[in-house]
């Protein structure tokens, strides 16, 4: 748990390019459809044709340069207001610099000669260079953001802790008057944090982070009051403690849901993707039953709809923007073999049941077989056809 006197860290890794924001979404957008254009003209293979410049190749590749220069001057202008980044900041516009640059030089290179593979080639890898270094911009000056919103967390954080160590109630009077303005900036800057965050489970994270913090922030004056005037009282600590305590909490809880991250990640070892393969292991292992004790009616109700909510974590992975149509069909198709599977292999044990009971009545009369000697026979017979053809 973050605390005044420690220092509240980034955790994000400057590397990563993973975007974590609708902002940083939607300011790429743009960009992204420009560049495929771009790469998309003619592209239709060798033409008969008379080659020459194009005219849209070219206009397109002007826009992408426009694109990338708004992209420098906003980065710079960050770059020079940062405290905290302004070194990776810097290093990411020169590299936007420097990537827009073989960009537009390749551009018109490709606008010049568009049938030409090799400009192609080479405008194409220009432009996933310039998209990868733009977007390290982005992802930049979305973390300066959050840096500021964590300098806040610090701020309510010190403030919170002189609430805590007010020594009369003028004094907590005072000190709780500031607490209650900073705590004011922080719901302003966390409210518009939790607006820009892509991911569902993290905007409800800070809602409710935000909500028990306002919560307890109100009872915290209360508590506290009641500690001072009655500080011999067991009761009056430990209430004003654990107040205190679901403030910190809440404080922990804004700063992990403003950095897309969730405070148990280290304890829980499967999201996302992670947590179907763990559910695939999981129904794996229940698929493997006793024929003996196999049930219908117990079995295949659960196993069906453990298979569903599996089918509907990997429909979720198809219907992602980020999914590809190919990778679409093909996660359709394997989520409808599974079905077809389960009920292949609960017809099996059906099966698998009828041939047990009837080895069963083998054994039965085998113990006794001069009860009914021919009827011994034939039943053996038939179980041991049937045996010979499941294992065939």
């Amino acid at each position: 748990m973050t605390t005044a006197t420690s220092p509240i860290l980034l955790k994000w890794d400057p590397k990563s390019l993973e975007i974590r924001t609708l902002t940083v979404e939607r300011l790429l957008e743009p960009l992204v459809t420009q560049v495929t254009t771009l790469v998309n003209t003619s592209n239709k293979g060798p033409s008969s044709k008379k080659k020459g410049r194009s005219k849209k190749a070219h206009v397109l590749a002007l826009s992408v340069e426009q694109a990338t220069q708004n992209f420098l001057e906003k980065g710079e202008q960050i770059a020079k207001n940062s405290h905290d980044l302004k070194e990776e900041l810097i290093l990411a516009v020169e590299d936007v610099r420097k990537q827009g640059d073989s960009m537009r030089v390749a551009s018109q290179e490709f606008a010049d000669d568009p049938c030409s593979s090799v400009k192609r080639g080479t405008m194409v890898r220009a432009a996933r260079a310039l998209l990868s270094a733009v977007t390290r911009l982005l992802i930049l000056a979305d973390m300066a953001d959050v840096m500021r919103l964590l300098a806040h967390l610090k701020i309510v954080e010190e403030a919170l802790e002189a609430v805590k160590n007010a020594t009369n109630e003028q004094d907590l009077a005072n000190r709780f008057k500031e607490f209650g303005k900073e705590m004011v900036k922080l719901n302003y800057v966390a409210a518009r944090r939790q607006q820009e965050l892509k991911d569902p489970q993290c905007r409800d994270e800070m809602a409710a982070a935000r909500g028990a913090l306002k919560k307890n922030a109100t009872m915290l004056y209360t508590a506290s009051q009641a500690f001072l005037r009655h500080p011999d009282v067991a009761a009056t600590r430990a209430n004003r403690d654990y107040v205190f305590k679901q403030v910190q909490e809440a404080i922990g809880g804004i700063s992990s849901a403003a950095q897309a991250t969730s405070p148990g990640d280290e304890k829980h070892g499967h999201a996302g993707i992670g947590e179907l393969a763990a559910a695939l292991n999981e129904f794996d292992n229940k698929i493997i039953l006793d024929p003996l004790t196999f049930s219908e009616a117990r079995f295949r109700p659960s196993l069906e709809e453990r298979l569903e909510s599996i089918i509907s974590g990997a429909a979720l992975m198809a219907d992602s923007s980020c999914t590809r149509d190919d990778r679409r069909e093909r996660i359709v198709a394997e989520c409808n073999a599974v079905r077809q599977a389960l009920q292949d292999l609960l017809s099996e044990y059906m099966n698998n049941v009828s041939v047990c009971f009837a080895v069963l009545s083998i054994h039965r009369l085998h113990c006794n077989p001069s009860r009914n000697g021919g009827l011994y026979r034939v039943i053996s017979a038939l179980c041991w056809f049937g045996l010979q053809g499941l294992v065939l």
